[in-house]
């Protein structure tokens, strides 16, 4: 028994100390799972911190690669233009505490995605392994990867701390690049911002649990510390994310910042949703539960609130803006700053003073912090102040004021009524006037804080866009009507965007294509590119099915087929742009893919060739692009280079030579973007010097292949008739701007125009024609254009005319004589100058003379004259049909001009020639005289004996006037009768009581344009009104009455609506009977172009010219109207397009109405002084508006347009221009 008892108690023992070192080995092996898990646990903390503040800095790094990258293809671009003393570079080169940056930035962006992908590799083992197998196995690894986390996190702090300002170096590149693209939109296409679901009802969701819980706030004081904990910041950011709504981000940075934002904004909807579920449960332990709620709550939101400030302190650290387009003319010197506050203004200086008052009471006792809050308040509010922080953002404005004005309430009332007791004993202790002091301070410098950096880092920048679209604004307005027109006779179901190489078609297309209107219209939207395939109709075949069925997953390994493609298109309201079609065949075999397509669908195609698009099918439109103005050519240029300030005047822009030397560089791009594009580039990356710029007009040859292509397509139809029209542009020099008056004059002149058909058009309408032909073949460039539309000047485009003369060296002119004394132009056959010998021996027997002598002094009319009076002499000028002195200083005209008998034009106009000789008058096939800005007061009697003249330019400035015919001359009238019958132009004469003119208007029954200024008595002018509306062949009418001093006076108009061929009418004097006139039957419905000076009327003239529904443009100038209010009704002015308010010093009133206007595409407001600025809502029914010009407004008026254009024209694809000049 000893025996056993003994191995029974060592049995026991060992039992028992297994049992110890088991309990020891669970215990160890436990805690080893606990440290594990912690290890782990802080393991994944590191991690989530890490992914959540490294996306922004790796949204950094993309940014720079991207504008590098963008930046390399641009210097790697063939061009032949490039010249190593031009370019200088493209991008903004970063500095090298910059550069250093980037690099360390990188290796820490790589060594986190290591990491990542070590926490994700553990993760999953943890997964496959189980917890406690993988935690064993695993231990060194997670203590690696640890320290490798708090190393990278260690990293990640080091590159914040150093705040390096590298996206201001960044968005300066992009700029620059963007600019220097061709074709921006289409390698930039970003998508409008739009709000993420729990982002747009954070606010209402925060109320709402709050409503539903009351319990969670059981007092003010809670209420308010929650408020200040979750509620204001979640309020502020809220409201800067509802600004960036529709804005489009362009850079990773910004996209990062932002789904950081909404990331935040994610979790904050889940604890809401957890705290309600919460509650729900704790409700069955009232006291306990809603303790245990509370105290959830602080800790979770407390943990949003630091994300919140994080997120703002990491904008405020990397220091990015968000970037909002604007056309380059919007963003300009700001109208001066409003002196007067606003209401808001005033209630929070209000509120400052009485904080400051309550300070006072008690100022021995108020400690520094309160001293300092003071301070806080007005430092916020001087950020409110200031325009550049508030700009654009009105609902962070709003969310501003509103708490700021709470908060400084808040302190208010805690300082009121912490007030300390006073008491009776002389002996009163010092007290300390707030108890909750150190809470409360705490409370309102944090939030003054977070406020203060919210309104310095949550703003939008405006920057100049800067791409090809210049200029297109109009036509993007115009295409997208066309398409989006509901119109079921299938008009338009094919579009042709037609224009020469480089002209922006495609360009044209991309806008059209992202069109807000257009993606609303159409549910289906497809983009085929066909670029470099000619007629491969295997390659077409893929591209179609690659771009239309492959987006819907319609995937096949056979490839695609035509009839598949037409099947599924068939009963779908679509858009499919073919963009670069280059032959009849090309379309040919499209058109199969859209056989079955319904009458609401449509296709939209661009070419270079004119006949594909008649080729298309007859209800096919045809939208020719045109070559950009003078003015567009210069902004797309100017947004593209930056100058060289004058170091004496660096605020007053280009200095005259400089301006000059740089429009030459653009004028010599004949308005092709793809050449003003290549020459910005050229001067890109550096101040232009008037050094680059001659050494660009020296060296630099624009590309010829555009325009020569160009020639070659329009060789396929180009008829004779505009064939000689183009080379007698020849005649004129190099880069010179041309009046299409003085051509179509000139064209007709010289025979060059041809009546057709059974209708006997008048020559100069035909002229117009050919011009306009020209135009749309890309073959003229329209340099200047009029308010209505039509072409001021032109030029034939220097490459182009280069080309042209070399096939076609003479074009039957070679006997035009031009007439020079400056530096001869190569590109001329014969031209003269008044140093060469022989001139009239080498040149006999000329049918034209056109002198471009423009020097200054007596000097060239005095040479000209000499070699006119020596060729009339001679006999060798007697054949001339065509004498054009224009813009030549004072030229002497021989008596023996009137030899001249063949002559058909006379041009003196910008002569300042004070008299002409009577020998005029013999000149008996003369059709068009013109004396226009010269001095001459009066023209020969002799002039009534030119029975052929058709077209008098007469002297407004110089009030010229026709003396009286001799009675002995004039047998019967006859002569006078003959003369004034076939007159058709009449204009810059002036009229008086002496004026044998007064009485004739009645017998010039062929008149189309008359610009007659008067000074008659009241029955002279009624006798003038009643012989005008027998003119029934009256186009364009200006009548100016004035008095002795050029003053206004009483102006009498009758009813005109019987002149069915008038659309511009121009009165400038009073309206003794305004309604008579300015009334629907008064006024003909071909008007197109009114303009009213100085008519005072008393009542609003717009509910009456409202219902001329083809008026284009209305112009009311000073004293027009005398009147306060003005209202245009819905419906109104259909076609309107121009609108001009000048110096209506009544004025205080502008209504419109929905769906007034519905063209208008430029407003010009100027000196209209009690103007209030039209409703908001009502300036957003103006959906067409492209320019907005405001000269001379009250700073209040410009001021309102600036603060508020976001939310008048913010939902518009294109933004109007607006320009305001004080």
């Amino acid at each position: 028994m000893g025996i056993l008892s003994v191995i029974s108690k060592l049995y026991h023992a060992y039992i028992f100390e297994l049992y110890i070192i088991l309990i020891i080995l669970v215990c160890g092996y436990l805690i080893t799972i606990l440290v594990i898990y912690i290890v782990w646990h802080q393991v994944g903390k590191r991690y989530r911190r890490l992914k959540k503040n490294v996306k922004l800095l790796d949204g950094v790094i993309k940014d720079v690669e991207e504008v590098s990258e963008a930046g390399r293809k641009l210097d790697e671009q063939p061009n032949q233009l490039r010249d190593s003393q031009l370019k200088a570079g493209v991008t903004v080169q970063i500095a090298d505490s910059e550069r250093d940056w980037v690099d360390a930035t990188k290796a820490m962006v790589r060594m986190a995605q290591d990491c990542h992908d070590s926490y994700q590799k553990l993760s999953e083992r943890r997964k496959t392994l189980g917890l406690t197998l993988s935690a064993i196995m695993d231990w060194n690894k997670i203590r690696r990867l640890k320290a490798e986390f708090d190393s990278c996190l260690w990293e990640m702090y080091q590159i914040w701390e150093k705040r390096i300002q590298i996206c201001k170096s960044i968005e300066q590149s992009r700029s620059i690049v963007r600019s220097l693209q061709n074709r921006p939109i289409e390698e930039h296409q970003s998508h409008p911002y739009k709000r993420a679901p729990p982002t747009v009802s954070i606010e209402r969701n925060l109320k709402v649990l709050f409503a539903n819980n009351p319990e969670l706030v059981s007092d003010s004081d809670k209420q308010k510390e929650i408020e200040y904990l979750i509620k204001f910041p979640v309020q502020l950011l809220h409201s800067f994310l509802r600004d960036l709504e529709g804005l489009k981000l362009e850079s990773q940075t910004e996209k990062a910042w932002v789904e950081e934002a909404e990331e935040i904004f994610d979790e904050l909807q889940h604890e809401i949703d957890r705290v309600q579920k919460m509650a729900k449960v704790m409700r069955w332990l009232p006291f306990l539960g809603n303790w245990m709620t509370r105290r959830w709550v602080k800790n979770s939101f407390g943990q949003i609130n630091k994300q919140l400030w994080t997120l703002i302190f990491k904008k405020y650290m990397i220091d990015f803006s968000f970037i909002k387009r604007v056309p380059s003319k919007s963003v300009g010197p700001s109208p001066k700053k409003k002196t007067q506050a606003t209401t808001d203004d005033k209630e929070i200086l209000d509120l400052l003073d009485e904080f400051h008052k309550q300070l006072n009471l008690e100022q021995s006792k108020v400690s520094s912090r309160l001293k300092q809050l003071l301070d806080d308040f007005k430092q916020v509010h001087r950020l409110l102040k200031d325009a550049k922080a508030v700009e654009g953002l009105n609902n962070s404005r709003m969310a501003w004021k509103d708490q700021i004005k709470i908060i400084v309430k808040d302190a208010i009332s805690s300082l009121s009524s912490s007030q300390p007791q006073r008491s009776n004993t002389s002996t009163q202790k010092e007290i300390d006037p707030w108890p909750k002091s150190s809470t409360e301070i705490e409370r309102f410098e944090q939030a003054m804080e977070f406020l203060g950096m919210s309104m310095e880092v949550c703003r939008t920048k405006l920057s100049e866009e800067t791409n090809s679209v210049v200029g297109l604004e109009d036509n993007i307005h115009e295409v997208v009507s066309l398409l989006t027109t509901n119109d079921t006779t299938e008009n338009c179901s094919t579009l042709s965007i037609v224009g020469m190489m480089g002209i922006g078609k495609t360009t044209l297309a991309k806008m059209v294509f992202n069109h807000a209107a257009i993606q609303k219209h159409f549910e289906f939207r497809y983009w085929v590119s066909l670029t470099d395939i000619v007629d491969n109709k295997h390659e077409i075949l893929k591209r179609v099915g690659e771009n239309v069925l492959a987006n819907h997953g319609e995937r096949t390994e056979k490839g695609y087929s035509f009839k598949e493609v037409n099947d599924f298109l068939k009963g779908r309201k679509y858009l499919v742009v073919l963009d670069k079609i280059s032959s009849k065949e090309t379309w040919d075999t499209l058109k199969e893919a859209f056989r079955d397509k319904i009458c609401e669908s449509r296709i939209l195609l661009t070419t270079r060739d004119k006949s594909v698009a008649s080729h298309v099918d007859l209800t096919s439109i045809m939208y020719p692009l045109k070559l950009r103005t003078q003015e567009e050519s210069w902004d797309l240029f100017n947004q593209m280079v930056r100058f060289q300030a004058e170091p004496s005047k660096p605020d007053h822009g280009l200095s005259p030579e400089l301006k000059k030397l740089a429009e030459k560089v653009v004028g010599r791009c004949g308005g092709l973007p793809s050449s003003i594009l290549n020459h910005g580039y050229l001067l890109s990356g550096k101040e232009v010097t008037s050094k680059d710029l001659s050494r660009v007009l020296e060296h630099v040859t624009p590309n010829q292949t555009p325009w020569s292509e160009n020639l070659e397509t329009n060789a396929k139809d180009f008829p004779p008739h505009l064939s000689q029209c183009l080379s007698y542009f020849g005649q004129f020099p190099r880069d010179t701007k041309i009046s299409s008056r003085r051509l179509v004059v000139l064209w007709v002149a010289e025979g060059l125009v041809k009546q057709s058909g059974e209708k006997q058009e008048p020559l100069k309408s035909v002229a117009e024609k050919y011009l306009s032909e020209l135009i749309i073949r890309n073959l003229v460039q329209e340099v200047e254009r009029q308010l209505n539309g039509r072409v001021k000047t032109c030029s034939f485009p220097s490459v182009l005319r280069e080309l042209w003369l070399r096939e076609n060296p003479s074009s039957g002119f070679d006997q035009h004589v031009l007439y020079y004394s400056i530096e001869k132009d190569s590109s001329f056959g014969g031209n003269i100058n008044s140093s060469t010998p022989n001139i009239l021996q080498s040149y006999r027997n000329p049918l034209s003379l056109l002198c471009f002598d423009t020097r200054e002094g007596d000097k060239p009319g005095v040479a000209f004259g000499h070699y006119l009076k020596k060729g009339i002499a001679s006999g060798h000028l007697l054949y001339l049909k065509v004498l054009d002195l224009e813009h030549v200083f004072r030229p002497h005209l021989p008596k023996s001009i009137g030899k001249l008998i063949q002559l058909t034009y006379l041009g003196l106009r910008w002569t300042y020639l004070e008299t002409i000789p009577s020998s005029i008058g013999n000149l008996v096939n003369l059709e068009t005289l013109d004396v226009k800005h010269t001095y001459i007061r009066t023209l020969p009697s002799s002039i009534w004996k030119l029975k052929k003249l058709q077209n008098l330019y007469m002297s407004e400035i110089s009030r010229s006037k026709i003396e009286h015919q001799p009675e002995r001359k004039c047998k019967g009238n006859q002569r006078n009768k003959k003369f004034l019958q076939n007159l058709q132009i009449l204009r810059g004469a002036f009229v008086d009581k002496e004026s044998p003119l007064k009485d004739a208007f009645n017998m010039m029954k062929n008149l189309q344009i008359l610009d007659l200024s008067f000074q008659l008595e009241w029955s002279q002018q009624k006798a003038l009104a009643e012989s005008l509306v027998e003119l029934k062949r009256l186009q364009k009418l200006t009548l100016k009455s004035f008095d002795e001093m050029g003053q206004p006076q009483d102006l009498h108009v009758t009813q005109l609506s019987g002149l069915v061929d008038l659309y511009y009418l121009s009165l400038y004097g009073k309206l003794k009977n305004p309604s008579i006139v300015i009334n629907i039957n008064g006024l003909p419905q071909s008007l197109t172009d009114l303009t009213l000076s100085a008519s005072r009327l008393s009542n609003d003239p717009m509910p009456e010219l409202e219902k001329l529904h083809n008026l284009k443009s209305l112009c009311l100038y000073s004293a027009s109207y005398t009147g306060k209010h003005m209202v245009c009704s819905s419906g109104g002015f259909p076609q309107l397009k121009i609108l001009k308010l000048w110096m209506l010093q009544e004025l205080k009133e502008w209504k419109m109405k929905e769906q007034a206007m519905p063209s208008l595409k430029q407003v010009e407001i100027r000196s209209c002084k009690k103007l209030k600025v039209p409703n908001t809502t009502e300036l957003r029914h103006l959906k067409t508006l492209r320019e907005l010009k405001l000269k001379d407004m009250p700073v209040d008026f410009t001021k309102t347009i600036e603060n508020n254009k976001d939310r008048i024209w913010g939902h518009i694809a294109v933004f109007p221009v607006i320009i305001i000049d004080q």
